[in-house]
């Protein structure tokens, strides 16, 4: 393994001349996947191959790598190596991923990143599990030899990889929202009350509190990380809370009480019938921002498409949910309302001439 990683960044580094072109690279990203031993000759790489999307779309990654049955397995695409790998680049990627139903997707240029798409992660956009450096000391690349090469190739070891990168990158996230409440204003006035209860057995309450008046305590971030927004901090939290708000709605006085996305889609559907109005207008009047992360509703062929790898399409779509502008656009309705975005769309419908009554 080591001496395949060793070859791979030979390849893919040192062997390179800095300004190389697209082109050129591709040629050394093909002898870097025959060193995982996948071979154009017996059918295990695409190059450049032409996938029809749409009526007359079409996608060309630059490499899908295939099973022995010809089954698309991941796909890689690559940049030259002067080039810094951005978001443009990672989401051209994405959209490859999407498009071929494809879980793994693989970023070469000047380092290498292994991004997943799938169930094992609630997150829109496909989750990067990795990023490599192409040089001999990447203590990483053993291990990206082990899981992308023909022979160790199996989804069973890249869930195990995939589940234990997510555990990290959870893991970071927690440790930021932890950092965020021990320096927020709230946790310091519990630290106040901490000493207070450490010294009752030695002093009286009075003077306790007016000592504790005259000083000042600040809870510092010795690595200096960026302190997360406190009111996106508790808004987290608070939607993760074991308790819930069950509120449900009533809509123009129709008895059926509706839970918070229903209300949404309802509310959709019953603006359309009396004012019906385009895909294009109807967001002006909805706008993304409503509902915070999907949108209030989204294009049916968008959803399918960015959910491709997902059993949860966070959008209504049973035939009966499926909507259409008056532009001839089908729509769905997004399914992610709590009590944390659920106020501005009932201000919204009320603004629009509907009665809404919470039950």
């Amino acid at each position: 393994m080591k001496e395949n990683w060793e070859e791979i960044c030979f390849l893919l580094s040192e062997n390179i001349k800095t300004e190389i072109s697209e082109n050129d690279f591709e040629q050394n990203v093909i002898q870097a996947l025959r060193v995982l031993n996948w071979k154009e000759f017996t059918g295990d790489i695409q190059i450049r191959p032409s996938f029809p999307f749409g009526s007359s779309n079409k996608i060309i990654p630059d490499f899908v790598i295939n099973s022995a049955d010809k089954k698309n397995l991941f796909v890689v695409e690559i940049k030259q190596p002067s080039i810094p790998l951005t978001t443009k680049f990672q989401q051209q990627l994405f959209s490859y991923m999407r498009l071929l139903k494809l879980e793994y997707g693989i970023l070469i240029g000047q380092s290498i990143q292994i991004f997943y798409d799938g169930d094992l992660t609630e997150h829109d956009d496909p989750v990067l599990l990795e990023t490599l450096q192409i040089n001999k000391e990447e203590n990483k690349g053993e291990k990206f030899v082990e899981l992308f090469s023909k022979e160790k190739f199996n989804y069973n070891s890249l869930k195990s990889f995939t589940e234990n990168s997510l555990k990290k990158i959870n893991r970071k996230a927690d440790r930021k929202i932890l950092t965020s409440k021990i320096l927020s204003e709230e946790y310091k006035s519990k630290v106040y009350e901490l000493i207070k209860q450490d010294f009752l057995n030695e002093y009286d309450a009075e003077l306790i509190d007016n000592t504790l008046n005259e000083i000042t305590i600040n809870i510092s971030n010795l690595r200096e990380l960026k302190t997360i927004n406190p009111i996106k901090t508790e808004k987290y939290i608070s939607d993760n809370e074991s308790t819930r708000d069950n509120t449900k709605y009533k809509l123009n006085g129709i008895q059926k009480r509706l839970a918070k996305n229903r209300f949404v889609l309802e509310f959709v559907k019953q603006y359309l019938k009396k004012k019906p109005t385009t895909f294009n207008s109807l967001k002006n009047i909805f706008p993304n921002e409503l509902q915070g992360s999907t949108g209030v509703f989204n294009d049916l062929d968008f959803v399918k498409t960015k959910y491709a790898n997902k059993t949860d399409k966070r959008h209504f779509l049973e035939n009966s949910e499926i909507l259409e502008s008056s532009d001839g656009i089908k729509l769905v309705v997004s399914t992610q309302w709590g009590k944390h975005n659920i106020s501005e769309i009932i201000d919204l419908a009320r603004k629009e001439g509907f009665q809404v009554e919470e039950v």
